[in-house]
């Protein structure tokens, strides 16, 4: 952080500033409105495979996820660990405690790439949220949205099949991170057949099974360290 703004003659307040620039919660805020809230907003770093809070540990907050990946990943009462989102660029996660509203439910969050995140405390996003109301409007929105995703995740691990579990993750994963190149879809992320098997609620011999019976179909490549999806419209027609 401090050798990018030496060599940039940016100071770290310059530096958040252009991390907020790019995050939608403060887009409609005026420079001068930016540079109140970088007093409230910390800037952390976190290498591969670093935790950034654990389940037991953790305490209220927000992260903006502003360069990396993601995992968020909830314990079961049996031992298993489900990986409930994956969180990218520009996404939202943690969150806020009022009075008696406290969660239940919480997770813990690892960095699957080296990450950039801005945090908020608790009571710093209280005050900021009182003082501009857009931001907490926008912060329930996302809420809302990450909850009712996290649901689908859930009602699809507990009713759906594996081959459809599996095949949603892949296009999902694909509408958020994929690339178009020659008529395919590449997935460039550092998923292991382990981790799709924790976001689908099975085993790592089942996903690899599947995995490979449709890379023998000639629908999906694994073969370059990263996913490329081939026929896109087979793994739809598992939806149906």
């Amino acid at each position: 952080m401090e050798k990018k703004a030496l060599r940039e003659g940016q100071t770290p307040e310059d530096i958040k500033i252009e991390f907020l620039k790019k995050t939608h919660l403060f887009e409609d805020l005026n420079p001068k409105e930016l540079e109140e809230v970088t007093k409230y907003i910390q800037v952390k770093k976190y290498v591969k495979g670093e935790y950034i809070f654990f389940e037991e540990e953790a305490e209220p907050g927000i992260f903006i996820l502003v360069e990396g990946l993601v995992k968020l990943i909830k314990e079961t009462s049996d031992g298993r660990s489900i990986i409930v989102r994956l969180v990218f660029p520009g996404e939202v996660f943690g969150w806020i405690e009022w009075g008696k509203s406290v969660p239940k439910f919480k997770y813990t969050a690892m960095a699957a790439l080296p990450s950039t995140l801005l945090y908020i405390s608790n009571k710093d996003f209280i005050n900021l949220a009182i003082k501009y109301p857009a931001i907490a409007i926008k912060l329930t929105c996302d809420a809302t949205h990450n909850l009712l995703q996290t649901y689908e995740v859930l009602k699809s691990i507990a009713s759906g099949k594996v081959e459809e579990r599996i095949a949603k993750l892949l296009l999902e994963l694909a509408e958020k991170a994929g690339e178009k190149k020659n008529g395919k879809i590449i997935i460039r992320l550092p998923l292991t057949r382990q981790d799709i098997a924790e976001m689908t609620g099975t085993t790592v011999e089942t996903t690899i099974r599947i995995m490979s019976r449709w890379k023998k179909q000639g629908i999906i490549n694994t073969e370059r360290g990263y996913i490329e999806i081939l026929k896109k419209e087979e793994l739809e027609k598992l939806l149906l």
